[in-house]
Order: C-alpha cells, then sequence, then structure tokens
C-alpha cells in the first residue's frame, strides 16, 4: 500500500470511529432531547464525510489501476 491509500485508510478508520463514538452516546440514553436532535445531525455530518472519504478512494483505486493497464 501507497502512502496515499495508508492516509485515506486511517482517515476512513478516524471517520467510522466517530460514527461509532456517536452511535454509542445515543445508545447510553443519556441525552437529552436537544441533544439527541445534535447528535443526529453530527451522525449525518460523520457518515457524509465518511462517504466522501471511500468515494475519493474509490475514484483514486480506478486512476491507480487505468494508470496500471496503461503502462502495459
Amino acid at each position: 500500500m501507497n502512502k496515499k491509500g495508508k492516509q485515506e485508510g486511517d482517515a476512513a478508520s478516524a471517520a467510522l470511529d466517530r460514527i461509532i463514538e456517536l452511535n454509542n452516546k445515543l445508545a447510553g440514553g443519556d441525552l437529552g432531547v436537544d441533544d439527541i436532535e445534535d447528535n443526529i445531525s453530527d451522525r449525518i455530518n460523520a457518515s457524509e464525510d465518511l462517504k466522501k472519504i471511500l468515494e475519493k478512494a474509490r475514484e483514486n483505486q480506478r486512476k491507480s489501476h487505468h494508470q496500471w493497464r496503461a503502462s502495459d
């Protein structure tokens, strides 16, 4: 794995950890109504961040594959 791939993997892992953390807070049952609304908003934002990271990684993988095939 190259350095860029490792960075993308680390970013995806951190984003997933954030989603898990937010889900665990919600499951704990200690949040008030306002906190629940904030938690939902934060989980949506974290999910969007993870989606963007994964889409970027997929696109970079496609580009890498096409460059590799072109060098044959």
